[in-house]
């Protein structure tokens, strides 16, 4: 029976049948992955096509027993009966996967909101007075200042003065105002007024349900009006777009699944991991850790409840990011976890690959191995550095107002030494970045692409906009330090030092040490320029430090800026070596800019030194 069986197989020509179906399926299977993965169609269909080739190839079987021996065949009823409960059965199942990757991706969508209940639409209702004498005039000012102030922010939509004067000393419920002006968020406050001082009540309610989701007091003394009003209108639009930021992503979260317990999961992870971030600050890194695991333990429990949701998923991968900077010198710990974070990022994009926040993440993980020089060598380097600028710029295609994903592909284009474009994409973050979810990043690095090119106005005034806005952001000492190195700026060597002071004080304890090296090596440029030489080389000394303390050699980066700026030619070409060494894709960087004669300012005067020239490959 055995010898019969394979001969009438053979003589069938089966296995040719089933070549041919495989070939013409994996060929259909490609086209559709290509046209899924582009976004040209949805997602689920990748699946469908999976699931009609599957079930389908039992009519390849079929058909291969009736047809497939030599010479003419009739078509007989039981292969016609067959072939319909195959193709019924097909057709069936196909129908089957492709409703549930309709029914799973729909709540995904962004869902189209009525207005009323959008809170990206702000009604501000003007300010009650309460007090007397001019405080009805203040409170009048300082609700159109506001409204002026969020009408200029992209990405909101503010009703109008007219809109507004409607609801002018009238009582009316959130939802009548929500539901004439449409608006989602309606801010409403009290001004009052004592002696010199004047306070400013805020609140932000839901015009849907009426519901207060968050409010500020604020108090200043009264010395002049117009100072006053432009102050409380920022501070306020400040406050007013982060709580709409928060509440906008709470909808959006909840507009994402079904289920209630996976919601909620990720709402205690997430508050779990904004504590970790607490604990990072004030150094208890291995707090942060804990914290951070027992958010990943919520996040993998959402997962389960919700396996249509990506959002758990991605940010399981997020917070493996977080905890590889946690790191400190351990490189067994970066490559971890970074693996970790990179295994999210795949699944994530393997089941949709237009999720921005995936497409970032695997950016972001890529970029970050570039910059800790884990790659096996400098191809894989350069591999990486492509991959992570491709999958920034394909998270901003997906999403234009991606903000984070701008911000990084401008410190991305920095490293690379593309200092305009890098100033663009920060630029282009900050005004896409309507509830200031990244600001402080932003402002650092419009900051820092000024700075590299030698923009003294811009660069003043994108780190006095750091200090106003973030006071407590230690970059924002540190640029105030860089400040007094650009050519152009008188050096103030007393204020200097008590910035090195406030720019350590404030970094978290695990770069302590390090930013004030830093600091010291920013004073060091700052004597150079004002000609105390020996001064500048005592001070740059003691600013060295070992692997140890910084493993990338970024100090020897700075002390090669302040030995050039110092005149001390060949020490600034040997601390660039000891930079390049630990950075080896930075080489490339300097190769291309010297080729072209465009330097970075600070370095160009080394751009005839044979010894540079040699360094960098330079004939």
């Amino acid at each position: 029976m055995a010898r019969l069986s394979i001969s009438d197989l053979a003589e069938r020509r089966i296995f040719r049948y089933l070549l041919a179906y495989g070939a013409g399926a994996w060929a259909l299977l490609e086209l559709t992955d290509q046209l899924t993965g582009n976004g040209v169609l949805p997602p689920y269909l990748y699946r469908g096509t999976l699931a009609f080739v599957l079930s389908g190839a039992p009519g390849a079987l079929i058909v291969s027993w009736f047809h497939g021996a030599k010479g003419r065949q009739e078509v007989p009823r039981t292969e016609k009966w067959l072939l319909a409960i195959v193709g019924v059965f097909a057709i069936a199942t196909t129908g089957f996967v492709i409703r549930r990757g309709v029914t799973a991706s729909g709540p995904r969508s962004a869902a189209v909101l009525e207005p009323f209940e959008d809170p990206g639409r702000i009604a501000v209702l003007y300010f009650e007075p309460r007090g007397g004498g001019d405080t009805e005039f203040l409170a009048a000012g300082l609700t159109e200042a506001l409204i002026d102030e969020l009408s200029g922010v992209q990405g909101l939509h503010v009703v109008s003065r007219n809109g507004s004067q409607l609801f002018r000393g009238v009582a009316a419920s959130a939802d009548s105002v929500g539901r004439t002006l449409e608006a989602g968020t309606i801010v409403s406050g009290t001004v009052a007024q004592a002696g010199e001082r004047v306070r400013v009540d805020v609140t932000l309610a839901s015009a849907a349900s009426g519901k207060q989701y968050a409010s500020t007091r604020l108090e200043r003394g009264r010395s002049e009006i117009f100072e006053l009003q432009d102050q409380l209108a920022d501070t306020v639009s400040v406050f007013l777009r982060k709580a709409i930021g928060v509440e906008l992503g709470e909808q959006r979260l909840r507009r994402g699944t079904r289920s209630v317990e996976a919601w909620e999961r990720v709402q205690r992870g997430a508050q779990v991991a904004a504590g970790a971030t607490v604990m990072t600050r004030s150094g208890d890194l291995e707090g942060a850790a804990r914290s951070l695991s027992t958010a990943d333990s919520l996040l993998a429990s959402a997962e389960t409840l919700d396996r249509a949701w990506l959002e758990p998923l991605v940010r399981r991968g997020w917070l493996a990011y977080e905890q590889s900077r946690l790191g400190g010198m351990d490189r067994d710990h970066y490559e971890t976890w970074i693996g970790r974070g990179l295994a999210f990022a795949d699944s994530a994009i393997r089941l949709d690959s237009t999720y921005a926040s995936a497409v970032e993440l695997r950016a972001t993980l890529a970029y970050w191995t570039y910059l800790l020089n884990l790659a096996a060598g400098p191809e894989q380097a350069e591999e990486m550095l492509r991959s992570a600028e491709g999958g920034f710029r394909r998270a901003v295609a997906l999403d234009p107002e991606r903000a984070s994903a701008l911000t990084s592909l401008s410190h991305l284009l920095l490293n690379k030494g593309e200092v305009a474009e890098a100033k663009l994409n920060a630029l282009r973050a900050y005004e896409s970045d309507p509830f200031l979810e990244n600001a402080n990043l932003t402002l650092w690095r419009i900051f820092l692409a000024s700075w590299n090119l030698q923009d003294v106005v811009e660069a003043r005034r994108y780190c006095q906009e750091g200090v106003r806005r973030f006071p407590e952001d230690f970059r924002f000492s540190q640029c105030q330090l860089m400040l007094y190195t650009l050519p152009g700026v008188e050096p103030d060597i007393a204020r200097s030092w008590a910035l090195v002071d406030t720019f350590a004080g404030k970094s978290p304890p695990q770069v302590r040490d390090v930013n004030r090296r830093r600091g010291y090596m920013y004073v060091a440029m700052a004597l150079a320029r004002s000609g105390a030489a020996d001064s500048a080389r005592a001070v740059m000394l003691a600013g060295r430090a070992g692997t140890e303390i910084d493993p990338l050699r970024e100090l020897a980066l700075l002390e090669s800026i302040a030995r050039t700026a110092n005149g001390d030619v060949d020490e600034a070409v040997r601390q660039l070596s000891l930079y390049f060494a630990a950075n080896p894709g930075t080489v490339e960087a300097y190769r291309t800019q010297g080729g072209s004669g465009e330097l970075p300012w600070y370095h160009r005067s080394l751009l005839n030194e044979p010894r540079f020239r040699s360094l960098v490959g330079l004939r």
